[in-house]
């Protein structure tokens, strides 16, 4: 979400006349600003592409990973440019209508880009969980059901001050700010990040303890194994009793382990993958949330 404020103070009843701009200043922003653009269209327009060009990778956790950059590719191609531009020549130049219009989409983008991570982190609860059932528990229609909600619950945060939940706009047009009446501010801080951001937490330290659980089960588990088929082997070659119902089972035991321990070891791994990039996007939205409710 991006603030803005023009120059001129937020008590003025007429517009000012914009300052000149500096040539080299504005060169030297839109060269950092647009290239920052670009590679974020392009880097999440590969991912949308790359998950669409791949079958293997046509599965509800790799939607929520489209979905997740989805939201970003609408950010970066509708919110930054327009950002960019405010940065350069220091006013808003597109009149108050757009202005209401663009900080609504700025929320809009940023509740789903967030709320699509509370997704991911329950769906990688599900997977490390319980990896042998996520496919029945995590279906195409329900994975399409939580994205719809996402995205319903973005938009309804987000177009609040469409609606007249906002404090009077300055008369200056060249101001462009999200609304900061202090119900709307807790209501969007609290359902944009913070309640997210608890269900991200709860989830991950419940991946957390979970994992490290199945892990010791799975070692043991591994030890008995190798131990059954060691004392199989030694009863084989002692000529002792029929030993072919036991390996029948024992076969089947190992297959059933080995499959639960190959998904389990999968699930982990992008669960950890995944774990990273949360936590690295929370920590660079936390500096915003913690100021906006008090600034």
């Amino acid at each position: 979400m991006v603030f803005l404020s023009g120059n001129a103070s937020d008590s003025s009843n007429c517009t000012h006349p914009p300052a000149p701009v500096n040539i080299s200043k504005a060169i030297l922003l839109g060269v950092i600003l647009g290239g920052l653009i670009i590679f974020g269209v392009l880097g999440n327009i590969l991912v949308i592409l790359s998950v669409a060009c791949h079958r293997h990778l046509h599965s509800v956790t790799h939607y929520y990973i489209v979905n997740l950059a989805v939201a970003d590719l609408l950010l970066t191609s509708t919110v930054l440019p327009f950002s960019a531009i405010f940065e350069i020549l220091g006013y808003w130049a597109f009149g108050r209508v757009f202005c209401n219009i663009w900080a609504a989409v700025d929320v809009l983008c940023c509740t789903a880009s967030i709320m699509g991570l509370c997704i991911i982190s329950i769906d990688r609860y599900i997977g490390v969980s319980y990896p042998l059932r996520y496919p029945t528990i995590v279906t195409q229609k329900r994975g399409l059901m939580a994205l719809l909600c996402v995205w319903a619950l973005s938009l309804v945060i987000s177009i609040g001050p469409l609606f007249g939940w906002r404090q009077p706009a300055p008369e200056d047009e060249t101001i462009c700010q999200i609304t900061e009446e202090p119900g709307y501010v807790l209501f969007s801080a609290l359902g944009s990040f913070y309640v997210p951001l608890t269900i991200i937490l709860v989830m991950y330290c419940r991946v957390y303890v979970v994992a490290k659980r199945e892990s010791r089960g799975l070692k043991s588990g591994l030890k008995t194994d190798k131990s059954d088929s060691e004392q199989v082997t030694l009863r084989i070659h002692r000529k002792n009793a029929p030993v072919g119902g036991t390996g029948v089972s024992s076969a089947k035991n190992k297959t059933h382990f080995s499959v639960r321990l190959l998904k389990f070891s999968r699930e982990k791994k992008a669960a950890k993958t995944l774990g990273i990039v949360v936590g690295c996007f929370v920590l660079c939205w936390l500096p915003f949330f913690l100021v906006m409710p008090i600034g």
